[in-house]
């Protein structure tokens, strides 16, 4: 009997009950979060497989140090163009997406 009335005397009870009811209300929120992202992670387009490529020089063992600068050069401008290429296409998609 006497542990039944010092249960109902814990001074935080209230306090819990308050954290508890802030915690339950939120939870309709963070569902809506929830599905507006799934529903843009379905949305999303394919990444472009032009994004995916990968440059190499073509430089090889016995050629000219002209030539093989020309050739990475070449590369190199390649690949810049393609972070250019896809950097724009994100952006773009991105801007979609905000607005």
């Amino acid at each position: 009997m006497t542990l039944m009335f010092l249960a109902g005397c814990d001074p935080n009870r209230f306090e819990r009950l308050a954290r508890a009811e802030a915690s339950a209300a939120q939870v309709p929120a963070a569902l809506a979060v929830a599905d507006q992202e799934r529903a843009i992670g379905k949305a999303l387009p394919a990444y472009p497989d032009g994004c995916r490529a990968t440059h190499r020089s073509g430089v090889a063992q016995g050629d000219r140090l002209d030539a093989a600068l020309v050739k990475t050069d070449r590369a190199l401008s390649r690949a810049n163009g393609q972070i250019r290429e896809c950097a724009g296409w994100y952006d773009e998609l991105r801007g979609g997406i905000a607005q």
